[in-house]
């Protein structure tokens, strides 16, 4: 939990110590002192943002207000800020992600240092050990300034897997809001609701109040509006730090020239000008981690086994972060010492594609009644559409068929709701012959149908892979028997056909996982 600050407590945040590779919210003694007074540059009232960020780079910066970013430290969330970057991590974005935020920041007070120096009591290091110790006690950077105040920040990401879809994402954007110079208006929430509704790929929508006792609830994108529109009249009751400013000890005149090796290591974790370090190159297989473990899920959702390649780029990323934080640990024990760049293969093999074919199988009936579709197909896979339970009404033919379908509605909520519907096709006549339910959580899945058809569905048979068994009507004179069976790597999604007074017609909607994984190569030159 966030505690609350005052100005007196925070002043005591300011001139301590941080290690921005290792550990970062530690708090370690302080190497400097010097008067700590109030910022005149810090931007004190309520500033309101709404910005579209197709890099995770371009999120974390947007979500600091482009504070904590110093020479040399690259633009990570400011080591003092560990729950802004819980917050970012819990997005559980991928290399594709794009994300629209929704920002309101209120400071009520700027602290900075003013003209630190080194306390009477600490002396430069000399040698090399010396230099360790200093980093291992006292940091290798310090906070220069904090501000305090409260904030509401809410993201919708959007879920692309890959680089067509994201561009396809900020195009379909663009038709809704302008791309550039986005304003928080009365519409935005109907617009942010509609992009939601519409896109192709799967979204979240994450809120994060901070500053007030009371938090207000904020499920919709309309009520995320009015409360960003109106943070600055609210009153910020219990205040928090909102952005650090850091600076390296080489600042310092007495360290200038001793720090030098502890500088090239930390360009080498947290980067220097347009180069990436290790720290984002970590957030980026952290990024190939989260749909490595999206697809693979998928896969066993629909009683598929995940690919022997997946599964293997699940265990070199998990190699590839070992080997960061192995180079982490190293700087920990000598911050001096200079450290290479591991190999990182998993960067190399890229972010993984889940994109099975959906495909019409046979159909069985014939041409009377009126069409009903399985909507939505590009999309069922991304959302984990399942059929749930088919029932039937039949007398001497289907007059009808009932069908409920599960979806996950928030891919990464945690809670596990989803969305659920029922749709029914046909007349009113015929008994109700039962409902065939399937157990989603074990991954049973219709694998036969067995009918009889003429002009219309005289007799049908369904049946689950755990031995449910439905069926209703009977043979008509001069039907034609026919079956669909899954294949080992066929799923049956749902049902397309024709229906008015009786079921005249049913089509299954088949997803083929056969070859269904790509790879999307990770290019460093796009995430700048």
């Amino acid at each position: 939990m966030i505690q609350p600050l005052s100005g007196d407590v925070s002043r005591s945040l300011v001139l301590v110590g941080r290690n921005s590779v290792l550990r970062p919210d530690r708090e370690l003694r302080t190497a400097l002192e010097g008067p700590i007074g109030p910022d005149a540059s810090a931007p004190v009232g309520c500033v309101t943002e709404v910005k579209l960020c197709r890099t995770l780079r371009e999120l974390s910066q947007t979500l600091q207000g482009q504070a904590g970013v110093a020479a040399g430290l690259g633009p990570l969330p400011v080591p003092l800020l560990r729950y802004r970057q819980e917050f970012l991590e819990s997005l559980h974005t991928t290399v594709f992600s794009v994300s629209l935020v929704v920002q309101a920041r209120r400071v009520l007070e700027g602290i900075k240092a003013q003209e630190p120096h080194l306390r009477g009591d600490v002396a430069p290091p000399t040698d090399p050990s010396g230099l360790d110790r200093f980093v291992a006690q006292l940091g290798d950077c310090w906070v220069r300034s904090v501000q305090l105040g409260g904030e509401v920040q809410g993201i919708f990401t959007l879920y692309a897997q890959s680089r067509e879809e994201a561009e396809a994402m900020v195009r379909s954007i663009g038709l809704t809001l302008p791309l550039e110079g986005l304003t928080l208006s009365p519409e935005l929430g109907s617009q942010l609701s509609r992009i939601r509704r519409e896109t192709s790929v799967n979204s979240s929508l994450r809120v994060r109040v901070l500053g007030l006792s009371q938090v207000p609830a904020v499920g919709s994108a309309d009520e995320l509006v009015a409360l960003t529109s109106g943070f600055g009249g609210l009153t910020i009751d219990a205040p928090v730090v909102l952005s650090a400013e850091t600076r390296g000890y080489e600042e310092i005149p007495e360290l200038m020239t001793v720090f030098q090796p502890v500088v090239a290591n930390r360009q080498l974790f947290c980067g220097s000008g347009s180069k990436q370090g290790l720290l984002r190159r970590k957030e980026r297989l952290l990024e190939i981690a989260n749909q490595c473990s999206w697809v693979e899920e998928t896969c066993r959702l629909y009683g598929q086994p995940p690919e022997p390649a997946l599964q293997n780029q699940g265990r070199q990323v998990r190699a590839d972060i070992a080997a960061i934080d192995e180079r982490a640990e190293a700087f920990a024990r000598s911050a001096s010492s200079t450290l290479q760049v591991p190999e990182l293969p998993a960067l190399l093999q890229g972010s993984p594609r889940l994109v099975p074919m959906i495909r019409d199988g046979h159909r069985l009936g014939g041409e009377g009644g009126e069409p009903f579709a399985f909507s939505d197909r590009s999309r069922a896979i991304q959302r984990r559409r399942r059929l749930w339970k088919v029932g039937l009404n039949a007398g001497r033919l289907i007059d009808r068929i009932r069908l409920t379908y599960r979806q996950e509605s928030d891919p990464v909520g945690g809670d596990g709701l989803a969305n659920e519907w029922t749709e029914a096709y046909g007349g009113g006549g015929g008994d109700d012959r039962g409902m065939l339910e399937l157990d989603l959580d074990n991954h049973e899945q219709i694998t036969t149908l067995n009918a009889n058809t003429g002009t219309g569905v005289d007799q049908l048979e369904v049946i689950s892979s755990d031995g449910q068994r439905l069926a209703g009507g009977r043979p008509s004179n001069g039907g034609r028997a026919s079956s669909w069976r899954a294949g080992r790597q066929e799923v049956l999604l749902g049902f397309q056909g024709r229906a008015k007074t009786w079921l005249d017609a049913l089509q299954p909607v088949i997803a083929d996982f056969q070859d269904a994984l790509r790879w999307e190569p990770v290019r460093e030159e796009e995430d700048p």
